[in-house]
């Protein structure tokens, strides 16, 4: 266990990364506030917040600065700071990732399956009391929009906002509605029943309760007063399609780019592509960026480098962003020699540790095309729950590619899934066999092989209709 150094850290900072779990701060006023355990996942879009988690033993941590689309340039520099000064604490051992709102990274979104919401504004909308927070409380629309990566964003609270293929949470204060439409997915409804019941309950301490509309979605009266009334459901818009397609830049191919800051202005130049990519091209007296194509940016920081080097690296990151004319809100992540994670050694087929090849992490991804749109969504940590009965997912075991066909999935998803797992396969940049296998496996009828992936196995889950909205609405609100 690192003991942290105490040097001129924030004392906010004190003991930080020596308990395992998961730390939440909000960047107010240039300095730090601790969120409360209830109030983890609620992130303000008008803040700056850093996450840190801390595993192995308290001996391996991932440090996340996240930005609200409408946070201020002092907040998104002083999360950098602070983030900085963590680094500090902890030796300079953590991986770090910049996380933008919307488009945060797999494991990001892991920490947070139950409870991920946006509210509007930043921290002077907070309050110190439950009681505080509902007297005269300002009723608050959230729309839940995704497969199994939902989020929810508050919108504003007009007939407008609604449509029939979202989950939608009406928050009241006192009650909480969860709207889900005929058309809306069941995941969607099972997560905003999760975050309802988060809301409710954990948040709100028992003084509020959950008001559930599936079959009731165009009946309840308290529902509908305040957007007008039931008379305006016939112009409720119909289900939209506004997902991003996974492999949006699978033309591409995986760079390597050596970074020269000498000047004070950062340069990049290529000095590799593809499997040109190898580990013997990253020099210790240098830093290094990885273009991974979807799976992200990452700036490798040489042990010869110094402390205000490696505290440019996401500097060095957002300048590559801008030079390659890609989206502001890539995932940029910063990695030091000899701490690398495998989701970063993974793009080098040549990659050795230590004392042998760095091991290869099995991946899940979920695949839908029930909007006539492929739409691919990689969940981290995932365990035997992530299995969505609805569509196909695909499970990335190195040199054999699992494609799990859920019940529920459509005759096109069914019809293409093979196809689906290829196309994964052609695009996917990580070197693997030549014999590199397809194996279909139906839900239900799993080999003991593809089991053997996930860290347990419930024979009675996918029975019975176990993870139906229904029986899970039971298990929440019984």
């Amino acid at each position: 266990m690192v003991t942290p150094n105490a040097g001129s850290i924030d004392p906010m900072l004190k003991d930080v990364g020596t308990v395992e779990g998961l730390c939440v701060w909000r960047i107010k006023k240039f300095k730090l506030e601790k969120i409360a355990h209830t109030h983890h996942g609620i992130f303000y879009d008008g803040d700056a917040y850093i996450v840190l988690s801390t595993k192995d033993g308290a001996d391996s941590w991932d440090v996340h600065f996240w930005i609200g689309k409408n946070a201020s340039i002092d907040e998104m520099g002083t999360a950098a700071i602070k983030a900085v000064e963590i680094d500090q604490a902890l030796g300079g051992f953590p991986v770090q990732y910049r996380e933008v709102q919307g488009h945060e990274s797999a494991l990001f979104m892991s920490y947070f399956k139950n409870n991920l919401r946006y509210p509007t504004g930043g921290h002077e909308s907070g309050f110190n009391t439950v009681e505080d927070l509902l007297k005269d409380f300002q009723p608050k629309l959230y729309r839940c929009k995704g497969k199994r990566n939902v989020r929810c964003t508050e919108v504003r609270l007009s007939l407008l906002s609604l449509n029939l293929g979202d989950v939608f949470i009406l928050d009241t204060g006192a009650d909480v509605f969860v709207w889900m439409p005929p058309q809306s997915g069941r995941l969607e409804r099972i997560r905003g029943m999760e975050r309802a019941k988060n809301i409710a309950e954990h948040e709100r301490q028992g003084k509020s309760k959950v008001v559930l509309l599936d079959d009731e979605w165009n009946k309840s009266y308290e529902f509908w007063k305040h957007f007008g009334g039931k008379d305006v459901i016939p112009r409720i818009l119909k289900a939209s399609d506004d997902d991003e397609d996974y492999w949006e830049r699978n033309k591409d191919r995986k760079t390597l780019w050596k970074v020269n800051d000498a000047s004070g202005e950062a340069q990049v130049t290529k000095i590799a592509q593809g499997d040109e990519v190898k580990q013997n091209l990253l020099d210790s007296n240098d830093a290094f960026i990885l273009d991974a194509v979807n799976g992200g940016v990452y700036v490798w920081v040489g042990k010869g480098c110094t402390v205000e080097e490696r505290s440019r690296a996401f500097h060095w990151g957002q300048t590559y962003l801008y030079v390659s004319n890609l989206p502001s809100w890539t995932t940029v992540t910063r990695v030091l020699e000899s701490n690398e994670p495998q989701m970063f050694s993974q793009w080098f087929d040549d990659w050795a540790g230590a004392k042998k090849k760095a091991e290869f992490t099995p991946r899940l991804f979920q695949c839908s095309n029930e909007t006539g749109k492929l739409v691919i969504e990689e969940i981290a940590g995932y365990d035997q729950e992530d299995l969505d009965g609805d569509d196909v997912m695909v499970l990335d075991a190195l040199n054999i590619i699992y494609v799990w066909v859920g019940a529920g999935a459509n005759a096109e998803e069914r019809k293409e899934a093979e196809k689906t797992a290829q196309g994964y396969l052609n695009n996917s940049a990580v070197k693997r066999h030549k014999k590199t296998v397809i194996e279909t496996v139906f839900q239900g009828q799993e080999t003991s092989t593809f089991k053997k992936f996930f860290s347990a196995w419930d024979e009675k889950m996918f029975k019975n209709q176990a993870r139906s909205v229904a029986n899970m609405r039971k298990i929440l609100f019984k």
